[in-house]
């Protein structure tokens, strides 16, 4: 019986030093996969901090929010391009959004020739199609396109959007 408690203790002491004791190519992998851990986290910290870095270095702080400006159109009306139903109206009130001021009073100033513009081309239209909402969208890009165009002097006019206030086919 003291025989079988040695045989045991001695089995005993070999399995904990045998347990503890791992396979070369897993204490290898266990290094690695700390290793690669490590330079992930790194990587990761390193990539934050270039990237504040730059954009400090480059002055790029919140985008100044800068607020619409927006010049009015009194309503008008035009004859549309006769259809099957004979000749037709439209009478239409208008807003421009702009990117600043200074566009505003340049286009404040040719108001005679933006609504010369405009009746000519709102006169063109087919009745039909801008009725529809395709239709509206296409005519506020031709709009923009017309407006956009240099007026006495040669600087540039930048419209943001049309936007329609007042739209009425008969």
């Amino acid at each position: 019986m003291i025989e079988k408690v040695d045989n045991m203790a001695r089995k005993n002491d070999a399995q904990p030093a045998t347990a503890g004791q791992g396979s070369p190519i897993m204490m290898v992998l266990q290094v690695l996969l700390i290793g690669v851990m490590a330079l992930n986290t790194y990587l990761l910290w390193d990539t934050r901090n270039i990237a504040a870095t730059a954009s400090v270095a480059s002055g790029h702080a919140e985008p100044e929010i800068v607020e619409p400006v927006f010049l009015n159109i009194a309503p008008f009306t035009v004859n549309l391009a006769s259809d099957q139903y004979g000749p037709r109206l439209l009478y239409a009130g208008l807003t421009l959004e702009l990117p600043s001021e200074k566009m505003k009073e340049l286009l404040t100033k040719n108001m005679p020739q933006v609504r010369n513009r405009l009746l000519v081309l709102l006169s063109g239209q087919q009745a039909e199609q801008i009725a529809k909402s395709e239709g509206k969208k296409t005519l506020a890009s031709n709009i923009a396109k017309a407006l956009s165009e240099p007026y006495s002097s040669d600087e540039e006019i930048l419209i943001n959007d049309v936007l329609f206030t007042e739209f009425i086919v008969q």
